[in-house]
Parts: C-alpha cells; structure tokens; sequence
C-alpha cells in the first residue's frame, strides 16, 4: 500500500492603513511645498513565526476531506499573511487642496497557522506514527525555510517601493488615500508573495513522490 503523506501551503493578504494628520496654517500651493522636510519615511517589520502544532486525532477520511479528497495519512497546513500599514501627514495648501506624503510603514509577516495532523489510524509510539510524522516536520521545515527568505525579499522590496511614492494631492478623503497608498503597496509586493507561494509549492512537491510514499511505506509493517 502507498501512504499518501503531503503539505499543503496556504497564503493570505491583508491590506490596512491608518492616517494621522498634520493641522496647521495653509502652505504655498506646491506639493510638496516648498520648505517642507519630508524624510524617507521609517519602516517598522514585525515578524511571527511560532511553533508547529500536532494534532493525531483525525481520520484518513477526515484529512482528505480537508485537502479535496487527497489520501493523507498526515498533512500539514501552512498560512501566512502579509500587510502594510501605511501613516499619512498632510498639509493644506493655499488653493485649498491637500498635498500627503508617507510619513511611517508598519508591515507585518505572519504564519498565521503551521499545523500537522497525523491520521487517528496511526497512534504515537507505532512505526507507521513516527514514519509520517518524520515527513511531516520535513514540509514543516519547508514552510520555516521559505518563510525565512521570504522575510528578507520583503525587507529589501518594502523600503524601495516606499521610496517611489512621492507627495501627491489627494482627491478623496485622507483614509482613501490611505488605503490607496495600502493598496498600492501591496501590489508592489506582490511579485515576491508569488514567489513565495510557487517555492514552496515547488519544494513541497519534491518530497511529495510516489517514491518517497514507497520508501515510507517499507519501512514499516503495520500499516
């Protein structure tokens, strides 16, 4: 018998924005006005990787069900999420326009989940058990490795892409600019989440053989 044993990798985008605003007398109707200090605005990175969990008390069944009908005898989910924050200063020119610049990014790279099932048929301490659970933690290692040079791209892309948005009157409200700014962003960053996606996708997929469910399924008599 084969053992089916594979990852599934699962990514996710959030786009969010704040807006803090400058008051203050009108400037020359310039944007950016002139005399005005703006500053390559200063990136904040949070990064959250935790810990895999494990879990042993789904079926076969139940794991195919949540991966479309796949036969898993484990499986592993990954997620992940990137979003920006961008703040906005604004300053009101003499015409009655707004002129707004990026004054600060928060930007944030999450595995919001890395999850290990190990089918309920296969209990802890049983050669079938530690064999699954041995090519579990390699997709795990995947997703950890993946994520790691994903977080650099991001550090490298994120200020470059800030740097090429300049001062620009707004013609909505400031959270409308925000958000655009946001948007924007985020598509600047896409190119690297796509990468990201297809890489582990790629790695997963090395491991994931008929080969491999072989070389696991001989190694143990009790299936």
């Amino acid at each position: 018998m084969v053992i089916a044993v594979s990852g599934v990798w699962r990514q996710g985008l959030i786009v969010m924005a704040a807006v803090l605003v400058l008051a203050g007398p009108a400037w020359a109707a310039t944007c950016p006005p002139h005399g005005a200090e703006i500053a390559q605005p200063p990136v904040r990175f949070d990064i959250e990787l935790p810990p895999p969990t494990y879990a042993n008390n789904l079926s076969r069944r139940q794991l195919a069900a949540i991966d479309h009908g796949t036969n898993h005898a484990g499986l592993t989910q990954s997620r992940t999420v990137f979003s920006v924050r961008p703040s906005l200063r604004f300053f009101r020119l003499s015409d009655g326009k707004i002129c707004a610049y990026v004054s600060e990014i928060e930007a944030s790279w999450r595995a919001t989940q890395l999850h290990v099932d190990i089918a309920s048929e296969y209990r802890a301490g049983t050669c079938p058990y530690r064999e699954v659970l041995e090519h579990e933690n390699q997709h795990v290692q995947i997703a950890k490795s993946q994520f790691a040079i994903t977080e650099q791209k991001l550090r490298s892309r994120l200020p470059i892409q800030i740097g090429k948005i300049r001062p620009f009157i707004i013609t909505g409200t400031p959270d409308q600019a925000a958000r655009e700014v946001a948007a924007r962003l985020m598509t600047a960053m896409q190119p690297v989440l796509d990468i990201h996606r297809l890489a582990s996708d790629r790695a997963n997929a090395e491991i994931d053989t008929h080969e491999n469910y072989r070389k696991v399924t001989a190694r143990c008599a009790d299936w």
